[in-house]
């Protein structure tokens, strides 16, 4: 185990922890990482790490850059002022943090084990904290955040039955409602304290206090009651019992809502309240309430946030054992899964439901099995999982829509540039676009800066999840598309002018999407000759087979000169020469 700032490097599980949480990460990324922490403080060369990680493989130092990115994603780390990984332009990587080495032990610690959940057991924990602190006395109010799909609710349910059963707590339970903050005040509240008329005790304290709600309706029926008279009758309630009052989706709450809660949690006095809320930070821009409230409240401490982020791996098998009640998983399975659900709880049984739906994944004697290898399935977006994404892309402009399709263009990770160039506008503009985007929407974040051939810097930027990004790719038409692929592999060529080896491989995949088969099995050659000069045949053979591949979408009088040429090519390779392989 290595351990630099925050973060502790497990080589042996090939994981990395974060105070003492898992942090997502594929393995070639990883594998960048563990290399430059056990080299710190010296340059690594792209050429030293490429053999290094891959010796039997030809990998384009361009590919170094994309992991990179996601390091420092991963990491926090900012390219202008790294605390860990420094660029050393054309050359490579330097590691900068401090390097300790420690026993894997001494990060043990005894954690719960919960059936029905997993990933969220320290989650559970401190929940359980804060309810044992505001028993005593201590009112606790806690903001539970994460994205839709996150697995807010379910964590809520799976702690509220757990509290359900203990003597001496009371639980009451509200949600606001998308549309009803600005026609119904206290809505959620509302909801809430409904749920405790039934007891004879608490019945009698609400329709005492708040006979406007839950007295005998007379004159009182019309009138909302006072911030006062609530915060009163929620106290009265947490008197001799504790109190657990839940209010989800407080970015739908009314501003009345968010007064209450703010005046609960700066009220004087022993109370046994607890107020465990819920919130999408997507949801709350600059301008919402909320916004101001939590951090103002956190200012002074009045309360604590448990945010939800996706789940690692380890968590992901452990669902899939659970889910499907097997103790053996089919090879590959749960990485596959973790890896296009990215940890999404939502997305993950998505996957699941989607991959059995389809027969991909099938029972048979007893044993799970896939009924297509994993490297060829191509599973698009889950049909349980387009209404979610169709909703969020809905809520964008037809600007900030056209913005994040031309970068899904590129991938999940891609430079302003390139968009610059789909869209044929200045770059700094489109930089400037980006970052307004950044700030009002979660679909898309910065993730560093990259120098360009011309001495210039590109920003790159990243989706939130490659869900969103296929969607955004999928929607645009055919012809659309090739047409933006092409401006792409154009910019790339002129960018890289007389050094059109080192991208040869993203050029020949833009043509190829662009349908210009010509240029495409040129820049197939071109990547296949770099791959050669490394020694690197198996993947010379592979690039030349591909562009012999493609060359039987040309016309005939073009294919006949075209095909001549890489057969000729590829007979320096024997061993998968189509003609002895026939």
């Amino acid at each position: 185990m290595k351990r630099f700032g925050c973060f502790q490097l497990d080589a042996a599980n090939e994981c990395l922890w974060c105070d003492g949480r898992q942090v997502p990460l594929a393995p070639k990324p990883f594998a960048v990482l563990r290399y430059l922490v056990e080299n710190p403080q010296r340059l690594v060369t792209h050429d030293e790490l490429l053999d290094a990680l891959w010796p039997e493989t030809y990998v384009q130092p361009q590919v170094l850059r994309t992991y990179v990115l996601e390091l420092r994603k991963v990491l926090g780390d900012d390219p202008d002022e790294p605390q860990f990984i420094q660029t050393v332009p054309k050359r490579g990587y330097r590691f900068l943090s401090k390097v300790i080495a420690v026993r894997a032990d001494a990060e043990e610690t005894d954690g719960v084990s919960l059936p029905g959940i997993v990933g969220r057991e320290a989650e559970i924990e401190k929940l359980d904290g804060d309810l044992s602190r505001a028993s005593r006395g201590n009112r606790q109010l806690i903001f539970l955040t994460g994205d839709a799909g996150c697995g807010k609710t379910f964590l809520v349910d799976t702690f509220c039955r757990r509290v359900c059963g203990e003597d001496g707590v009371r639980m009451a339970r509200g949600q606001s409602v998308e549309g009803f903050g600005g026609k119904e005040s206290f809505y959620s509240v509302r909801e809430a304290l409904g749920q405790l008329i039934a007891e004879e005790k608490s019945g009698q304290v609400l329709a005492k206090m708040l006979p406007a709600w839950f007295g005998k309706r007379t004159d009182t029926e019309a009138r909302i009651p006072a911030l006062g008279e609530i915060c009163e009758a929620v106290e009265a309630l947490a008197q001799g019992e504790l109190l657990l009052l839940v209010l989800e989706d407080l970015h739908w709450a009314d501003a009345l809502t968010l007064d209450l809660i703010s005046a609960l949690a700066r009220r004087r006095g022993n109370f046994k309240l607890m107020m465990l809320v819920s919130y999408r930070p997507a949801e709350v821009d600059g301008q919402h309430p909320l916004k101001g409230l939590k951090e103002d409240l956190s200012t002074r401490r009045l309360c604590c946030e448990i945010p939800l982020g996706p789940l690692p791996r380890q968590a992901v098998s452990e669902y899939l054992l659970q889910q499907l009640e097997t103790d053996v998983l089919p090879a590959g399975l749960a990485s596959f899964v973790h890896q296009h659900s990215e940890g999404n709880p939502l997305f993950m049984a998505a996957t699941l439901e989607h991959l059995q739906g389809q027969n991909l994944l099938v029972l048979k004697n007893g044993h799970w099995q896939l009924s297509t290898p994993l490297a060829e399935i191509e599973l698009g977006i889950p049909d349980g999982l387009l209404g979610i994404i169709e909703m969020q892309l809905g809520k964008l402009n037809d600007a900030e829509r056209r913005m994040l399709e031309a970068g899904s263009i590129v991938g999940t990770i891609f430079p302003a540039w390139a968009a610059a160039a789909v869209l044929k506008e200045d770059v700094a503009d489109v930089e400037d676009a980006y970052a307004l985007l950044t700030r009002r929407t979660r679909l898309l974040n910065a993730a560093g800066q990259d120098e360009l051939p011309d001495g210039s810097r590109s920003t790159f930027y990243v989706f939130s999840h490659g869900l969103f990004r296929e969607a955004l790719y999928v929607r645009q038409s055919a012809a659309r598309r090739a047409d933006r692929h092409r401006r792409v592999a154009e910019r790339l060529k002129s960018l890289f002018a007389d050094n059109e080896a080192n991208v040869a491989s993203e050029l020949a995949h833009h043509y190829e999407a662009a349908g210009a088969w010509k240029e495409a099995i040129e820049a197939l050659q071109l990547a296949a000759d770099t791959a050669a000069s490394r020694e690197a045949d198996h993947a010379a053979r592979e690039l030349l087979q591909h562009a012999l591949n493609l060359s039987e979408n040309m016309r005939a009088e073009e294919r006949k000169s075209v095909e001549g040429s890489l057969m000729r090519r590829l007979r320096k390779y024997p061993e998968l020469d189509p003609v002895q392989t026939a």
